[in-house]
């Protein structure tokens, strides 16, 4: 999708190619008049915006209607048969007062009325269909969609769709049923943020001021990851002052704004990441899933984006390096206050021994059967489905390549390779040495006094390069995987070059994989599953 965006000195400016944006900036920056100016300049686009000031009051019962005025009047706010006026003016004056830029949008009667009439039209349809006797027709509405995602988000409570009305209950049974007006309002939002982006047209740029309102950080990227897989022929511009929640977008494009020069001109940057740290305390605290801490920074964190849609159930927190890691799991973990929290970890597997492996694992801390996470993106079966998504021939050519390629950057890397090992290892020795039970001075200076005849880094530098000289003459793949620890990998074997990509894109778009629903996700989660697990 190329979007229109306002340039400084007059000129057509355009982001492509990107599945999200996020405009930031300070209050009265003029990013809400911003996205005004994209919704009304890119005609040739369907766009639907909700805006940040918007009534919550769920209608406790509605009923149906013809379904194309019903749609009309939740899109534009009314319906006309001309319909060049209706998508133009009609929204802008109908749905928007004619005050886009501060009109309380009230679109929660039209929007469930919309909902209603095509959850009976298809009930019909469904109903005849099956008395014609084809039992295998489906027509699964919007309604229903909205339910699903709603339930994993909320997933303490779920949704019943009566004649004309919702109504909630709690899982376990354990209280009574309300009607939907009736939700929290936390829950009314998450209804209503699900149902307009479900409800929009195909291909749609949706635009959502402030996707925080009334939800905390834990909801807040689970819902919109849930949303974003659901739709996922529309691109998401988001306006938040929430840079937590923008570095968790995937393939994103952030729009700083300074400030607004006048009412159609801006001065901004188009940026890249932020960095910013996270109070941890108060995000498990606030979290009702479980926690599980990730190697990386907030917003540069392959790992983040990837375990996030591996472990839906988990909050995904990234910090700077596996000593974090391991220290952050370990210490939240003894907080008695966090007992009932589920509290996991995971690093690259590095260098570490199985010993390591093993200890760690009692401390709830994972670690994947590859050296790094990039090494995931190279395991044969990922390959193989992206190559299929992509309709590549000769996938059999390419994997060959691929492990010829990476035998070869083992070679060319052994020493170097080698060298790391030895290192670890001897770093280990002398850290038993060092953290021995000593009783007096005497004997801790003794203990230390042999750490020289105790570490030998020849021995173990010629010991490592036999194993790593093994993998390359037995051409062992996925033991490849497993020893190479260098970032280079992944380019050098020129896999993303088959597919006419960059590195990132090519993890990005196996990342986007992992939200398509059929059946492409679950494959991708079960390949995944045979080398990265948190023991669930």
């Amino acid at each position: 999708m190329k979007i229109r965006i306002p340039d400084i000195n007059d000129n057509e400016s355009f982001i492509e190619g990107k599945q999200s944006i996020v405009l930031l900036g300070a209050n009265g920056a003029g990013k809400t008049r911003m996205s005004v100016w994209i919704d009304e300049n890119n005609p040739e686009l369907n766009v639907h915006r909700i805006s940040a000031q918007k009534s919550l009051d769920m209608p406790e019962y509605v009923s149906p209607t013809e379904l194309k005025k019903a749609e009309d009047r939740f899109l534009y706010g009314t319906t006309d048969d001309n319909r060049i006026w209706l998508e133009k003016d009609g929204k802008r004056y109908s749905r928007w007062g004619n005050n886009p830029e501060t009109h309380m949008l009230n679109d929660y009667q039209p929007l469930m009325e919309f909902l209603m009439t095509e959850n009976f039209e298809k009930s019909i349809e469904y109903r005849e269909k099956h008395k014609e006797g084809n039992q295998e027709f489906d027509n699964e509405t919007k309604l229903e969609k909205i339910k699903k995602i709603w339930e994993k988000v909320i997933t303490h409570r779920r949704l019943q769709i009566s004649a004309g009305k919702i109504e909630v209950e709690s899982v376990d049974g354990n209280s009574d049923k309300y009607n939907g007006n009736a939700m929290s309002d936390g829950e009314r939002a998450i209804f209503h943020y699900i149902a307009e982006v479900v409800s929009a047209k195909d291909n749609s740029l949706i635009i959502i001021d402030e996707p925080e309102n009334h939800l905390h950080n834990s909801i807040l990227e689970r819902l919109w990851n849930e949303i974003e897989a659901e739709r996922q022929d529309c691109v998401y511009l988001y306006i938040t002052h929430n840079l937590d929640f923008a570095r968790t977008r995937n393939n994103t494009q952030i729009v700083w704004i300074k400030n607004m020069i006048d009412k159609q001109k801006w001065d901004y940057e188009l940026l890249n990441s932020n960095d910013f740290s996270d109070d941890l305390l108060l995000e498990i605290l606030g979290n009702r899933h479980g926690v599980l801490f990730v190697e990386g920074t907030p917003d540069k964190s392959i790992d983040r984006k990837l375990y996030s849609r591996l472990f839906p159930k988990y909050n995904i927190i990234p910090l700077e390096g596996c000593a974090s890691v391991i220290q952050a799991t370990k210490a939240y973990n003894k907080l008695p206050m966090l007992h009932y929290k589920t509290i996991k970890g995971i690093v690259d597997r590095d260098r570490r021994t199985e010993g390591e492996i093993n200890s760690l694992l009692q401390d709830k801390i994972y670690v994947p059967s590859v050296a790094e996470i990039e090494n995931l993106f190279l395991i044969p079966q990922v390959i193989e489905l992206v190559a299929r998504k992509q309709s590549i021939e000769n996938v059999d050519v390419l994997l060959e390549q691929t492990k010829e390629k990476t035998i070869e950057f083992l070679k060319l890397h052994l020493e170097e390779q080698a060298l790391l090992f030895t290192k670890k290892r001897c770093q280990n020795t002398i850290n038993n040495v060092c953290n021995q039970s000593t009783q007096t001075i005497d004997d801790y200076k003794t203990s230390l006094d042999e750490i020289v005849d105790k570490v030998k880094p020849q021995e173990e530098y010629s010991k490592a390069c036999k194993q790593l000289q093994k993998i390359v003459d037995d051409k062992d793949y996925l033991a490849s995987l497993r020893v190479i620890n260098n970032k280079g990998l992944l380019p050098f074997t020129n896999v993303s070059n088959a597919f006419g990509w960059k590195k990132q894109n090519y993890i990005d778009y196996v990342i986007r994989l992992l939200g398509i629903q059929d059946g492409t996700s679950e494959e991708l989660c079960n390949i995944f599953g045979n080398y990265v697990t948190l023991g669930d």
